[in-house]
């Protein structure tokens, strides 16, 4: 595998799994990372991190203009 062809690779990973993701406050522990304040474990639905990733909107041009 060349240099081209590994750069294709994470263009592609890039593009289907980052671009156009955003982060949120995680609704399970309101993005506090644990699900109470006395020494609960992490929340399993954010991984403890308080945020969780979302897929934003597309944006358009053409559906600004028909506004």
């Amino acid at each position: 595998m060349n240099f081209h062809e590994r750069k294709q690779r994470r263009a592609d990973y890039y593009h289907r799994f980052e671009y156009g993701h955003k982060l949120r406050d995680c609704g399970a522990c309101a993005g506090s990372g644990r699900y109470d304040a006395n020494g609960s474990p992490a929340c399993s639905s954010c991984d403890g991190t308080g945020k969780e990733r979302y897929k934003a909107k597309s944006y358009s041009k053409e559906s600004e203009c028909k506004k």
